[in-house]
């Protein structure tokens, strides 16, 4: 198991841990840079962009393909002791 991902719960979706990783540390690594630019990723209402405060508001910079949601990422484990989110 990485730090990044949830062994039992990637068996339990049926999904290669190791593409998991793969995707994670591809985000991960793109979320710290876009930090550093002062660039929010931004998921909701199944749609990505990245955006910007420029002081005078939010400015939409791009729109991401790919599925994107948003909501207060809460999470809890299961009965089965999985993690599930909101």
């Amino acid at each position: 198991m990485s730090e990044l991902t949830n062994d039992a719960e990637c068996a339990k979706a049926g999904v290669d841990p190791e593409e998991v990783v793969k995707i994670a540390n591809g985000l991960s690594r793109y979320a710290k840079q876009a930090k550093k630019l002062g660039i929010q990723i931004f998921g909701g209402s199944g749609c990505g962009t990245l955006r910007f405060d420029d002081g005078e508001g939010i400015l939409v910079l791009s729109t991401l393909s790919g599925t994107f949601d948003g909501g207060d990422g809460a999470e809890k484990q299961d009965s089965e002791g999985l993690w599930r989110g909101e």
